[in-house]
């Protein structure tokens, strides 16, 4: 599938370990018992770098995406053989990765994709913990790690493999889920055709588009979506696909979610022309004209890309939900006109986490699975139990209807 996308991922912090050992109050060696009797010496380190929000996406499902940053604590090479992703109260896995889906999952500092850390190295597999109807959300999750490599001494619990590298096995980085429910918003859009290209929840350019700012890494698209219309014959453009005017989604209506007040305001940058980034890419204009609501408790409703001269709000403004913001169009870091929107923990596009919403209700028709040549969006239909969907995220590829504004 075409895909269309803003930025990339890049570095983050690195730590350590140490062990503390005491005398037993009894001399002789028989006899003798220490405080790290039981503790393993570990080759990677292990660590959430936030509680994840669970929400259901339109799926039916329940899902929880988070980070656990892998850290090669060692002077030499680890490989990565599974994952798996545990209840921390019951023991039970909930989720498995393992042989080649490692490579899918998991990516070094810079966004180098593999199953293997270099000495002094981190990563991150990037987890998607799916849980079915009626499955209850664990308060605490934990992760069962097995990595293989050199052998170094003071390692316990290893086992040789057939090529010489010893097999360890851990357990640890700990999360509490939050209990804080996903914040229920209306649709950013309005009218029928909508597709949710690179959204939730695997490899896909906003998921692992970590981004080192102000000295820490941000991932403000974890739960992007880039919404592209299609026509009646499912088209994404018609005629000259590298003219703006001819993309269906050119100069459509972007709305306010809810009730809230205007805190960012970006207007006055060209469009691009579609089909190619433009080389020109900054931080400061990579959002391209934008806007954001300040939605209350603490989150942030970020559009971007929107057509110059097209903003009807300042900075200061009280909306209403379902009124107009601006027009869709293809300004910025982009490739084709349409509207990424993404709810965040603060102020700033890239300088926040981004967190699952929940839109109150719309129609899901389908799911994309390829672009032709042509522009035309190539899409299976849902079983229509589906279609009505209530308090749910649209899924990658998701072909859905949002009411009309009256």
């Amino acid at each position: 599938m075409r895909r269309f996308f803003m930025l990339l991922l890049a570095p983050l912090m690195f730590a350590g370990s140490s062990q503390a050992f005491a005398a037993g109050p009894k001399a002789g060696l028989d006899n003798l018992e220490f405080a790290g009797a039981r503790d393993q010496n570990t080759p990677v380190l292990l660590s959430a770098a936030s509680r994840p929000i669970p929400f259901r996406g339109a799926d039916g499902r329940v899902h929880i995406d988070y980070e656990l940053q892998v850290t090669n604590a060692r002077a030499v090479p680890v490989k990565l053989v599974s994952l798996e992703v545990l209840d921390a109260a019951s023991g039970k896995v909930l989720s498995t990765v393992s042989g080649a889906d490692i490579a899918a999952t998991f990516s070094l500092l810079g966004g180098a994709a593999g199953d293997s850390v270099g000495p002094a190295q981190a990563g991150f597999f990037w987890i998607d913990v799916v849980l079915e109807p009626g499955q209850a959300i664990p308060k605490v999750l934990s992760h069962r790690v097995v990595s293989s490599g050199p052998e170094v001494k003071l390692t316990a619990a290893v086992k040789t493999s057939g090529d010489g590298s010893v097999q360890t096995t851990q357990t640890g980085g700990n999360v509490s889920v939050s209990t804080r429910p996903a914040p229920l918003i209306g649709p950013p859009l309005e009218g029928t055709g909508w597709v949710a290209f690179n959204g939730c929840c695997k490899d896909v350019p906003h998921r692992r588009a970590g981004i080192p700012v102000n000295g820490v890494l941000f991932v403000s698209q974890r739960f992007a979506i880039d919404w592209i219309k299609i026509d009646a014959n499912s088209q994404q453009s018609n005629g000259d696909s590298n003219k703006n005017e001819n993309w269906p989604t050119y100069g459509q209506k972007a709305i306010a979610v809810m009730d809230a007040k205007v805190v960012s305001v970006l207007d006055g940058l060209p469009e691009r022309v579609p089909n190619a980034l433009p080389p020109d890419t900054t931080m400061q204009n990579v959002t391209g004209n934008h806007v954001i609501l300040d939605l209350g408790r603490g989150y942030y409703a970020f559009y971007a890309h929107l057509q110059p001269g097209s903003l009807k709000v300042r900075v200061g403004d009280r909306v209403k939900r379902g009124q107009v913001l601006a027009l869709l169009g293809n300004s910025g870091n982009t490739t084709a006109p349409h509207l990424h929107f993404h709810v965040s923990d603060g102020i700033g596009p890239l300088s926040s986490q981004g967190v699952p919403y929940v839109i109150d209700a719309f129609t899901a028709r389908g799911v994309a699975n390829d672009v032709t040549e042509q522009g035309k969006v190539m899409w299976t239909a849902l079983p229509q139990q589906q279609a009505v969907q209530r308090a749910t995220l649209p899924m990658n590829g998701y072909v859905v209807d949002f009411p009309s504004l009256k």
